[in-house]
């Protein structure tokens, strides 16, 4: 009889420490994605992480179905440069500390096969050095602008960002407030206004072509050996930079998903393609080179600046 209530205390006693140990320390709130434009290959996650524990933790990698790879991404400021890197070794995350996946970390989806779309769900799984693996699901909102509506605090989107070399030097960016040019016509006040937000003495900034429909625009640009597009709108201060882009926001249809009319997306496509038929096909691939779309408003017409402020390859 001792001997079974011996072994009695001892079952308990180690079904009591495998519940213990078995105690979630590490609590997920508010993961959101943005939705991506057509043909976009990469799509990006945001989350706070909360660790509930004594000791600390690591987010150490991360998986998904609907992407090849899930990477975690550190962006960081240098002199007007935005660069992003991989971040290999991991993020730590304190004990009894929250750490915010925004703006200066966030995930990538990369090798998105089907992009994303608003309203949907991508589940993926978060891999801890000691909490191990946890399965959390990114609820998807719109293509631009905050994602507090689903839960997230973004402004960033990388619709379809190569981030092959890890290292993507940008346009340089002193601020991104608009510049009243409402005098001038649009074809140079939006030259202007670049040159103003992004130009160096040692960088300086090429601007062409330059199409307008209505309140919309679209710029392409070179700068240091690099180049992409710029969609702009026109609001009460004058011209403001929307998103940059490469290839990405020449189809009508990624047009219309970024905000514009149906007419005014077909129209402004179309005079974008006309224009740039007559460029040197070593400038068109300058423009491809940047092969994401990066935000650079929280919503159309209410210029604004974000954390994550433009990068080509």
């Amino acid at each position: 009889m001792m001997m079974k209530t011996i072994v009695s205390l001892f079952v308990g006693v180690m079904i009591a420490t495998a519940v213990v140990a078995q105690e979630p320390t590490i609590r997920i709130d508010h993961a959101a994605s943005h939705s991506m434009v057509p043909g976009a290959k990469v799509g990006d996650g945001y989350l706070t992480i909360t660790n509930t524990g004594s000791e600390p933790d690591r987010l150490v990698a991360a998986s998904s179905d609907r992407a090849k790879t899930v990477q975690l991404h550190q962006m960081t400021m240098a002199n007007g440069i935005m660069t992003m890197r991989e971040l290999k070794g991991g993020l730590a995350i304190p004990a009894g500390q929250t750490v915010t996946l925004e703006p200066n970390y966030h995930l990538m989806f990369q090798n998105v096969e089907k992009p994303f779309k608003q309203g949907e769900t991508i589940r993926a799984v978060l891999s801890f050095e000691k909490a191990g693996e946890i399965t959390v699901d990114f609820a998807v909102g719109k293509i631009a602008g905050p994602l507090d509506d689903v839960g997230g605090a973004s402004h960033m989107d990388h619709g379809g960002m190569d981030h092959g070399s890890m290292d993507h030097g940008a346009m340089d960016m002193p601020g991104m407030e608009g510049m009243d040019m409402s005098g001038p016509p649009p074809e140079e006040a939006i030259p202007a206004t670049l040159k103003t937000m992004f130009e160096r003495p040692d960088k300086p900034l090429t601007i062409l072509p330059v199409v307008v429909r209505n309140d919309w625009a679209i710029a392409g640009w070179q700068q240091d050996g690099r180049g992409g597009r710029a969609l702009l709108k026109k609001g009460h201060h004058g011209w403001s930079v929307f998103l940059c882009s490469g290839d990405g926001i020449r189809q009508a249809a990624a047009l219309e998903k970024a905000g514009l009319s149906a007419d005014d997306a077909k129209a402004l496509a179309a005079d974008l393609a006309e224009a740039e038929a007559r460029l040197d096909p070593k400038v068109l691939a300058l423009f491809a080179s940047f092969e994401g779309t990066v935000m650079m408003t929280g919503e159309a017409g209410d210029a604004g600046q974000s954390g994550h402020e433009g990068h080509g390859q």
